[in-house]
C-alpha cells in the first residue's frame, strides 16, 4: 500500500495502474539521468490502500443510487449534481480504516517526521487517468500542502473526496463528449450513456511529498500552449510556492524561450503583490504574505541563469518522455531547482509527422483550405471521406477521369493529404508572392486569412522555400491539368448566364431535373454487387456532373464577379449607399438550402410546444423513439400531420446533415436526433418564420434594385452604359444569385445515396464480426471495402485501427488552425490597434449589418444547445448550422468573409454578423455583448 517512488534501490514495481498518473509520472521523472537530485523524496498511497474506501463507496446502501448515477450521467440538474456530490464527499471523511490502511499511513507519518524536510509534506492525488495524454484532471483535485504526520490522514481523506467533487464529474462528462460518438443499430449517434462519463469507479492513489519551501516557484511548458510551437518553452514564475501562479492570485511573469536559438523571445514582468510561504512552525500550513515593496512586486522572479538552468532540465525532461511536457518546480532558498511533477501538455495541437522539421531546420507553412473552401468545416475527415472529397474535387474542377487526383500525401508538394485534413504548402508559393499580395486577395473569401498573412507571425523570409519546385509541378504537367478542365465550357456557360440570366436559369433547371432523376433512379436501383461501391460512387458522381458543369461556370464566370463587385462597394462606401449594397447581398430567391430551412420551421411547429418542453436537448433520442412508434402504429399520441410531413420531409432532404459532404457524417434519414435538434431549434415563441423572413430580404433586394435603375435612367445622357449594365446585374441577381449553395447540395445528394449503400455493407461485415463497431467502415476507402467482400481473409481492422487513432487526435482538437507551420506553430493575427477600439470591444469584419445585444454562445457543433434569442458565435458554419439562424439575435464568426456561408445566411435572415473575431479565446457562452454589423465591432456589456 505504501511504495517509494524516489528511491532507486525500491523493488516495488510503480505502474499507473498501481499508483496512478502523477505518481507514475514522478517516479518516472526521478529515474532520468541527471535528475535525480532535483526530485524530492516521495511515497504513493498506492490504489490497494483506497480500494476499501472506494468499494464502501459503490455499496453503502446511503449512496448506491448516486454514485452510479453520477458515473453514468444520468443526474443533470446542476443543483441535484452538486447535492449528490457533497453527499460523497461528506462520507470520505468518516469511512473506517482498514489495519492495513492504518498501518501505512502509521509508517508514511514516522517518514514525515524523521525524513522530511522541515517535518512537512504535499498530498497530491494521482488518479489512475490524470496526467494522461489524452485528459490532465489539472486542478480538478485537491491539493494539501505543509501536512504534518498528525494531519496526514485528515489530508488524505479530503485528497480522496476531491475525486467526487462537482467539477470532476463535470471534467468527465465534457471530455467524453467531446471523443467520438458511436452510432446505435438504429443509425443514431449516441454517446454512450446518453452522455455519461464512465461505466466504472476509476482506482485513485495519493503522493506524499517532502514539502519544499519554495522562494521562486511557478510552471514551464517545454512547448509552447498558446500557439503549440514545439521550439518555445513557457515558464510562468511568481515569488513564493507555485500555487499563487496555479490559482491566479497574482499576475505571475512570463518568459518565451527559443530552444533553437538559445534566446529570450518574450518577458513580461507580472504585479506579483503577495507570496505563499510554508508555514515552519508546528502544525505547517501555508500563509499568505503581503509584498509591500514595489520596486519587488514589478521586479524578475527569475534571474537568467535561473531560467537558463530551468530550461535545460525541462528540455530533458522532454527528452526522457518523447513528448511536450508540463513542469511544476520550485526554487529553494539555497537556490536549489527542484521539479515537482511532469505531466503531458493534452492542448497541443498535432501535425502528422511526415509534416514536421526537425528543431532547427527551416520551417513550412501549411494553409489548411478546408476550412473556408467548399469543405466548409473543421470537422476532421475520416479516411474514407478524404478518398471521396478529392475524387468530389475532380467532378467541382469538371473533370470526368475517376483515376485522377489532384491530392497525394507527400508534404513536399503545393497541395497534399494529410491524414485528417488537406493543406497547401504555402513555402512553395512565397516563392513568388508576397504576404501582402496574399491578404489582399484573401480579403473577400476570409478577412480573418487576411489578418494572418497581414501579421507578424507570417514572415515571408521564414517560411519562403529555398528548394526547387517539385519534379512533378512541371509547365507541362500544368498545361496537361488545364486540359483536363473544361474551362472553355464553364466559360460559355458563364457567358451564357450573364447574357440572359432568366433564358439560363431555365435550360440549366431542366438539366438539374435529369440528373435527379439519374440518381433517383441509381438509389433505387442500389450497387451491383459484382461491380461493388467504388463503381456505384462513381457512376453517382457522374450523374450529377452536367448540372455542376452548369453551376461551376455560373459560379465562376458570372455570380462571383457580381457579388464581389457588390461587395467591394459595401465594404468601401461609407455613405448611406453602403446601405443599400448591403440589401443586394442578400434575398435571392430560388435558393434550395433556404427552402430547406423554411421545410425545417413548418415542421416544427405541427408539434405543440408542450411536446418540445418535455424533452431537454439531450433527451431527444426519447422523441425519436416515440415518433417512429407512431410510425410504426404502437403509438397514437402524435397529430398525423406531423407524422405525414416528417415522412416528406426525410423523403425530400433526409440526405442533408452537419458536414454535408463527408460520408462518415450522419444524415436525417439516417440520424432522426439530429433533425430533432434543428427542429428544436425552430419551435417556440419567438422564432420568426424563414419564409417571412425571406420575402422581406427579397422584396429590399428588389427595392434598391429598382431604385438604382431609375437613378442610372436617369443619369443616362451623362453616363449612357450604365443603365444597361444595371439591367444585365439585376438580372443576375434576380435568376441566377441562388445558384451559388446548389453544387454543395446536389454532391450532399450523392454522399446521401452512397452512405445508405455504405452502411447496409457495414452491418454484413459487422454481423461477420470483420469489423468491430458502427463507423468503423468510414476508416477504409471504398476499393478496400470492395476487396473485403470478395476475400474473406482481408484484415479490415489491421488497417482501421492506426488510422481510427489519428483520426480519434484530431477529433480531441481544442482547435483546427487556418495556417501552421511546420514545427506545430499556429499563426495568429496581430492584436489591434487599441488606438483605434476603446476598452472592452473586439475589432472583426462587418459582413451583415445591424446591430443586436444578446448573451453569447460559443459553440463547435450545431447539435449543441442553443436557445433563442442567443448570438451565434463559431468558428465557422456551414448550411447545416443554417436552422439556428432562425432564433438567433446575431451571428460571430471567426472564419469567413461575405461570401461565406454564415454571412450569406445572417444577411438572408436580417441578423447583424462579424467575422474575424477569435471566437474561442475571447468570448465565453453566457457573455453579454452587443454585435454591430455596420462597424464590424462586439462590445463587452458584462
Amino acid at each position: 500500500m505504501l511504495i517509494s517512488l524516489t528511491n532507486p534501490s525500491s523493488s516495488t514495481a510503480v505502474t499507473t495502474a498501481s499508483v496512478g498518473g502523477k505518481a507514475a509520472s514522478l517516479a518516472k521523472l526521478s529515474r532520468v539521468n541527471g535528475l535525480q537530485n532535483h526530485v524530492p523524496k516521495s511515497y504513493a498511497l498506492s490504489t490497494s490502500f483506497f480500494q476499501p474506501w472506494v468499494d464502501a463507496i459503490l455499496t453503502n446502501s446511503s449512496s448506491s443510487n448516486d454514485y452510479p448515477r453520477l458515473l453514468n450521467g444520468d443526474i443533470t440538474e446542476t443543483k441535484e449534481l452538486e447535492e449528490a456530490c457533497q453527499k460523497l464527499k461528506s462520507q470520505c471523511m468518516t469511512l473506517p480504516l482498514t489495519t492495513s490502511q492504518q498501518t501505512a499511513l502509521k509508517e508514511l507519518s514516522n517518514i514525515i517526521s524523521t525524513q522530511f524536510a522541515h517535518s512537512l509534506a504535499a498530498v497530491r492525488s494521482s488518479a489512475i487517468e490524470e496526467d494522461g495524454t489524452d485528459m490532465s484532471y489539472a486542478g480538478m483535485f485537491e491539493t494539501e500542502l505543509g501536512v504534518s504526520s498528525r494531519n496526514l490522514e485528515v489530508a488524505v481523506r479530503r485528497c480522496f473526496a476531491s475525486k467526487f467533487d462537482v467539477r470532476v464529474f463535470l471534467y468527465m462528462r465534457a471530455s467524453h463528449d467531446d471523443g467520438e460518438t458511436e452510432e446505435d443499430g438504429d443509425g443514431d449517434q449516441k454517446n454512450q450513456n446518453h452522455g455519461g462519463t464512465s461505466d466504472k469507479a476509476g482506482g485513485f492513489a495519493v503522493v506524499v511529498m517532502e514539502m519544499v519551501d519554495a522562494i521562486t516557484a511557478g510552471v514551464a511548458f517545454s512547448a509552447n500552449p498558446l500557439n503549440s510551437d514545439r521550439d518555445e518553452c513557457v515558464v510562468d514564475s511568481s515569488y513564493g510556492l507555485g500555487i499563487s501562479v496555479v490559482d491566479g492570485s497574482v499576475t505571475a511573469d512570463r518568459y518565451v524561450y527559443d530552444k533553437v536559438t538559445k534566446k529570450m523571445v518574450q518577458q513580461i514582468v507580472g504585479n506579483k503583490t503577495e507570496e505563499k510561504r510554508l508555514c515552519l512552525v508546528e502544525g505547517g500550513g501555508v500563509q499568505t504574505i503581503t509584498i509591500e515593496d514595489v520596486a519587488r512586486q514589478s521586479a524578475h522572479s527569475l534571474s537568467k541563469e535561473q531560467l537558463e538552468e530551468l530550461v535545460k532540465l525541462v528540455e530533458a525532461v522532454e527528452h526522457a518522455y518523447g513528448i511536450p511536457i508540463d513542469v511544476e518546480w520550485a526554487y529553494t532558498e539555497s537556490n536549489q531547482l527542484m521539479l515537482l511533477q511532469a505531466r503531458p501538455i493534452t492542448t497541443l495541437f498535432c501535425l502528422d509527422d511526415n509534416m514536421m522539421t526537425a528543431a532547427g531546420e527551416r520551417r513550412i507553412l501549411y494553409y489548411d483550405f478546408n476550412i473556408a473552401s467548399e469543405a466548409t468545416t473543421t470537422t476532421p475527415f475520416t479516411h474514407m471521406d478524404m478518398t471521396l472529397y478529392c475524387r468530389m474535387a475532380n467532378v467541382f474542377m469538371g473533370i470526368n477521369d475517376e483515376d485522377f487526383s489532384m491530392f497525394k500525401k507527400e508534404p513536399n508538394l503545393p497541395m497534399f493529404n494529410a491524414e485528417t485534413r488537406q493543406y497547401v504548402n504555402l513555402s512553395f508559393f512565397f516563392k513568388f508572392m508576397s504576404t501582402e499580395y496574399c491578404a489582399k486577395e484573401a480579403m473577400v473569401l476570409d478577412p480573418y486569412l487576411s489578418s494572418l498573412f497581414a501579421s507578424n507571425d507570417c514572415d515571408r523570409k521564414r517560411y519562403r522555400s529555398k528548394k526547387k519546385w517539385p519534379k512533378e509541378c512541371t509547365a507541362r504537367n500544368f498545361l496537361w491539368l488545364m486540359r483536363k478542365i473544361p474551362i472553355k465550357k464553364m466559360y460559355k456557360t458563364g457567358k451564357r448566364f450573364k447574357k440572359n440570366p432568366e433564358k439560363a436559369k431555365e435550360e440549366y433547371l431542366k438539366v438539374v431535373e435529369n440528373d435527379m432523376a439519374k440518381l433517383k433512379a441509381l438509389q433505387q436501383r442500389g450497387v451491383k454487387r459484382d461491380e461493388g461501391l467504388k463503381q456505384f460512387s462513381i457512376e453517382l458522381l457522374n450523374c450529377c456532373m452536367p448540372s455542376i458543369l452548369e453551376e461551376i461556370g455560373a459560379i465562376y464566370f458570372s455570380i462571383l464577379g457580381t457579388f464581389n463587385s457588390l461587395d467591394k462597394k459595401r465594404r468601401n462606401d461609407k455613405s448611406e449607399l453602403s446601405a443599400e449594397y448591403d440589401a443586394l447581398c442578400g434575398g435571392y430567391a430560388g435558393d434550395e438550402l433556404m427552402k430547406i430551412n423554411m421545410d425545417i420551421y413548418h415542421l416544427a411547429n405541427k408539434l405543440d410546444a408542450n411536446i418540445w418542453e418535455q424533452y431537454d436537448h439531450d433527451e431527444l433520442y426519447q422523441l425519436a423513439d416515440r415518433i417512429q412508434q407512431n410510425i410504426d402504429g404502437t403509438l397514437r399520441d402524435l397529430p398525423n400531420e406531423f407524422l405525414t410531413e416528417w415522412s416528406s420531409f426525410l423523403d425530400k432532404h433526409g440526405y442533408d446533415g452537419e458536414d454535408q459532404l463527408f460520408i462518415s457524417s450522419p444524415r436525417y434519414q439516417d440520424s432522426p436526433v439530429l433533425l430533432l435538434t434543428r427542429l428544436r431549434q425552430n419551435s417556440g415563441i419567438g422564432i420568426k418564420d424563414p419564409a417571412d423572413i425571406h420575402r422581406e430580404q427579397v422584396l429590399k433586394r428588389r427595392q434598391v434594385m429598382n431604385q438604382q435603375l431609375e437613378t442610372a435612367l436617369a443619369q443616362r445622357f451623362t453616363r449612357p452604359f450604365r443603365p444597361s449594365r444595371i439591367r444585365q446585374r439585376n438580372a443576375v441577381l434576380e435568376h441566377t444569385m441562388w445558384i451559388r449553395n446548389a453544387p454543395k447540395l446536389h454532391i450532399a445528394k450523392v454522399i446521401g445515396v452512397l452512405r445508405e449503400a455504405v452502411l447496409h455493407v457495414e452491418k454484413e461485415l459487422i454481423d461477420a464480426n470483420r469489423l468491430a463497431h458502427r463507423g468503423d467502415i468510414f476508416h477504409l476507402d471504398l476499393e478496400e471495402v470492395d476487396k473485403a467482400l470478395i476475400d474473406d481473409t482481408f484484415d479490415l481492422m489491421q488497417l482501421v485501427r492506426p488510422r481510427m487513432m489519428a483520426h480519434q487526435r484530431a477529433v480531441k482538437a481544442t482547435e483546427c488552425p487556418l495556417l501552421i507551420d511546420s514545427r506545430c506553430r499556429i499563426l495568429r493575427p496581430d492584436p489591434p490597434n487599441r488606438d483605434d477600439v476603446e476598452e472592452g470591444t473586439l475589432l472583426g469584419t462587418a459582413v451583415s449589418p445591424g446591430t443586436a445585444m444578446g448573451r453569447v454562445r460559443v459553440m463547435r457543433s450545431p447539435d449543441e444547445r442553443f436557445e433563442s434569442g442567443e448570438i451565434l458565435a463559431a468558428t465557422v458554419t456551414s448550411p447545416a448550422w443554417t436552422p439556428l439562424f432562425s432564433g438567433a439575435s446575431a451571428v460571430v464568426l471567426q472564419i469567413g468573409g461575405a461570401l461565406q456561408h454564415g454571412a450569406l445566411c445572417a444577411r438572408e435572415y436580417g441578423l447583424p454578423a462579424v467575422s474575424n473575431i477569435d471566437v474561442h479565446n475571447v468570448l465565453k457562452t453566457g457573455m453579454l455583448v452587443e454585435v454591430n454589423g455596420n462597424t464590424g465591432t462586439i462590445k463587452i456589456i458584462e
